[in-house]
């Protein structure tokens, strides 16, 4: 019988119309860009019936993001069928985002399991579906791969809307258009100023200054929102913020004279942040304001979770910034502040609820870099939310990786150096892309972590090594089989170079190249491995470690393979009742034993049995993980397989499994 890897989840309808991602909500005083909105839809008429890419084009703080989201919004109000919102600064997050649609949509073929392909099926449903729908990729780059456009559709049903600050070919490929998108006009300054001003019932502080203001902030939306914010909250005309605006300017000019940036706008930001900031250090609690924008600089700007404000590593971070020590309630009060002012903002979105826009976040590390204590802080409180299993907060997990990739931009030194080695940060980051079953953006990542390592603590590193097996490890889970014996069989060769052959990473080494030998097809060399890696295992850590009881899985399945049936047997069934003692009749891993001793039943011609262990194996695990899971998705497979091969007519396969590789997190050797 052959295990699957991959199966359909049970057919549930759609119901449509459906809204995946979070659309930004609209600002205040949103202006519409009328002539703008005008030129983007006249451009879109001209395609007819092709799916086209309209990129909106312009530098930080023009109001890329909020133009699209208004198109969203529309779109949504206009009952179209399928609405996506992707954050496409970090490539990953928005397989994710593809892979997590497919499954909700109930695509053909979409399980939960491998994301990568998930994602594939969901682009190639947009190619062929009937249905309307809209997807916005907020904040492409240069880098995001071409892989993730939407191309093409049936009688134009389909469209994509881009934001960016590149204007280079990755904007202009294929069917896509480039729009232009600038500051707003003078008419519009007026307007936003005049609405914002009205809405807060401060219109008396909209003087004969106020075009003079909106030109000397470059007319740009995100500088005039921290004026007006400034205005409104410390009760200021337009005239006075004005003369507070130049003389800020002009100080700023003499510690950052290249503050300007390449679109020309941070200077505006700078001096509007500046000010904005030194009003709401005078609030309570007094003198707050700044180190939490500072610390938050240094995440996503899409968003983190407030709960990283609570965590012990923050407060005590802060608190030995501010002097004094810092609570949760003075934490929540000063984001208050900031949202007060515009600097941040709080939304409902889950584990995503407090946003800055990357232009202010740039500007505020202008004005105060942040420290190795903040970016060390900030590394310890994600730490700190990270769950201890990604599939119980999967989106969580996957917010988590875009601020540890967001901090780790700003902070790398800080985070790999001498005296710390690999934070655990990074590590748990590249642990959960193994998790998420991004098996490309694992590559990746390992092999960025192990050059960086080898370049600031050098070859030989503990941490280094970790790395290093982690990425032979990600070249495992890829399906580059050679590229993982060689990258394996030289880290078990600088492990035992540099420690004992009865140290952890020494075995865990030995595991891992024995898997990989099992992959390729060497399973005599893999039974080698894993005979001497059970019995070190055994003699050291006892028959009860949970390492134990994985290297006895691992070598029963390479039994299995070599046709030594009954001792497969034998061990499959050891390793169930070990954990069915040690973890309990419910626990994820002794339910997955069940499965694989099944599998086993199957291969000795105790059919019956097997089918039966099948079937309460699929139960069960539905039972504890839900039915998307990918171990109910496998076990459910293997029930209907079984079932399905007991018909007399049906040709039978034999079993086909792999052994567990191991991941390690920091530290681990």
């Amino acid at each position: 019988m052959t295990v699957h890897q991959y199966a359909a989840p049970a057919a549930a309808e759609v119901r449509w119309p459906v809204v995946i991602g979070r659309i930004p909500p609209k600002a205040t005083a949103f202006q519409p860009r009328a002539e703008l909105r005008r030129e983007i839809d006249e451009a879109r008429g001209e395609y007819g019936t092709v799916v086209l890419s309209q990129v909106l084009a312009g530098g930080g703080g023009v109001g890329k993001s909020q133009l699209a989201a208004h198109y969203a919004r529309a779109a949504v109000e206009a009952g179209t069928d399928l609405v996506l919102w992707a954050d496409a600064a970090e490539p990953s997050a928005v397989t994710e985002l593809y892979a997590r649609a497919a499954v909700e949509l109930r695509v053909p073929g979409a399980n939960g399991e491998a994301a990568e392909q998930d994602a594939e099926r969901f682009l190639s449903w947009l190619a062929a579906t009937e249905r309307n729908w809209l997807v916005v990729l907020d904040n492409t780059t240069e880098h995001t791969p071409e892989e993730l456009w939407p191309v093409t559709g049936r009688a134009g049903r389909g469209r994509v809307i881009a934001t960016t600050r590149h204007r280079g070919a990755a904007s202009t490929g294929g069917d896509r258009m480039l729009v232009d998108v600038t500051t707003y006009s003078p008419a519009e300054s007026a307007a936003y100023l005049r609405e914002r001003l009205e809405r807060a019932k401060c219109a008396r502080f909209l003087d004969e200054h106020a075009a003079e203001l909106a030109e000397e902030l470059g007319h740009l939306p995100l500088a005039l929102a921290h004026a007006a914010a400034y205005m409104v909250n410390t009760r200021r005309s337009c005239g006075r913020y004005l003369e507070l605006f130049r003389d800020r300017s002009r100080s700023l000019d003499a510690v950052l004279p290249a503050r300007a940036g390449a679109d020309g706008y941070r200077g505006p930001v700078t001096a509007a942040l500046l000010l904005a900031l030194d009003a709401a250090q005078q609030e309570e609690p007094v003198g707050l304001a700044g180190p939490v924008l500072g610390l938050a600089a240094l995440l996503d700007p899409a968003g983190h979770p407030q709960e990283l404000w609570g965590t012990e590593s923050v407060l005590d971070h802060l608190g030995a910034v501010h002097g004094t020590p810092v609570d949760t309630d003075d934490v929540t009060d000063a984001l208050a502040v900031l949202h007060n002012y515009s600097l941040v903002t709080l939304a409902e979105t889950p584990h995503r609820e407090v946003t800055l826009h990357a232009l202010t976040a740039r500007a505020a590390l202008d004005i105060g870099p942040g420290t190795p204590r903040a970016g060390l802080a900030a590394a310890d409180a994600l730490v700190e939310l990270w769950p201890s299993a990604d599939f119980t907060a999967m989106e969580l997990a996957a917010t988590l990786r875009a601020n540890t990739d967001a901090l780790a931009a700003h902070s790398t030194a800080d985070l790999i150096r001498p005296s710390l080695g690999i934070h655990d940060l990074l590590f748990r980051c590249g642990l959960s892309l193994v998790e998420a079953g991004l098996s490309t953006s694992t590559v990746h990542y390992w092999d960025g972590l192990t050059a960086t390592g080898e370049r600031l603590l050098g070859t030989g590193h503990p941490d280094v090594l970790t790395a290093r097996n982690n990425l032979a490890h990600s070249y495992w889970g890829a399906g580059r089989t050679d590229e993982a014996v060689a990258l394996q069989e030289q880290v078990l060769a600088d492990r035992q170079r540099i420690f004992d052959g009865d140290h952890p990473a020494v075995l865990t080494a030995r595991n891992n190249l024995a898997a990989t030998y099992a992959d390729a097809g060497r399973t005599d060399d893999a039974i080698v491995l894993q005979e001497q890696v059970l019995a070190d295992r055994q003699r050291l850590l006892g028959g009860d470690d949970l390492g134990t009881l994985m290297a006895r899985n691992n070598l029963a399945v390479s039994y299995a393979d070599a046709g030594r049936i009954e001792e497969a047997v034998a061990l499959q069934e050891q390793v169930v009742a070990d954990r069915l003692r040690l973890l309990g009749g419910d626990h994820p891993e002794t339910l997955m034993s069940r499965n694989n001793l099944a599998a086993t039943y199957w291969d000795a011609g105790r059919r019956d049995h097997a089918v039966e262990m099948f079937r309460q194996a699929a139960a069960d695990l539905e039972r504890i993980l839900g039915p998307d899971h990918p171990d109910t998705v496998l076990a459910r497979a293997n029930m209907l397989e079984a079932d399905r091969m007991r018909q007399p007519d049906a040709a039978q396969d034999s079993s086909s499994r792999s052994p567990s590789s191991e991941a390690e997190p920091g530290s681990a050797v």
